[in-house]
């Protein structure tokens, strides 16, 4: 994904954010609830869970099909430090490759990609300092070919 592509797919996933702000607990995806009174997303059927690792916490939003690509947003554990700084950790540590980083209005976005076998991984993994799941919460755009 190179040129106007990527600078429209940037506009998109920065929309996404905005869009969290105000919805950081409804999702796509089946809920199902942890006891404390907060629902747990369940991820989409068709999400590449194996391929894709995503940051240890609670899912607020999921949605998605492989077609199209998958939303999802993540509230970290208390104890994860800076969110954003981990996801990406352990998307590289997964063999995710970053390509770059933007910041714009305190929002920061990490595009990171991964062949994996025929199919490559998009990744887009941002964060924003206003999201209604608190400034340990992520959000991915990832998209799949192959």
């Amino acid at each position: 994904m190179t040129g106007p592509a990527r600078g429209i797919r940037l506009i998109a996933v920065l929309l996404a954010v905005c869009g969290v702000l105000f919805v950081s607990g409804c999702g796509g995806g089946d809920s199902s609830s942890k006891g404390d009174g907060l629902d747990v997303v369940a991820l989409p059927s068709d999400f590449p869970t194996s391929d894709v690792p995503l940051l240890d916490g609670r899912v607020l939003t999921a949605n998605g099909t492989k077609a199209d690509g998958w939303s999802i947003t993540v509230q970290g554990k208390s104890d994860v430090g800076n969110a954003l700084d981990a996801a990406v950790r352990k998307l590289t540590d997964a063999g995710f490759t970053e390509s770059s980083r933007t910041t714009e209005g305190g929002q920061r976005v990490v595009m990171l990609s991964h062949k994996d076998g025929s199919t490559t991984y998009w990744v887009q993994v941002g964060a924003t300092p206003q999201a209604a799941g608190g400034p340990n919460s992520v959000f991915y755009q990832v998209d799949s070919e192959g």
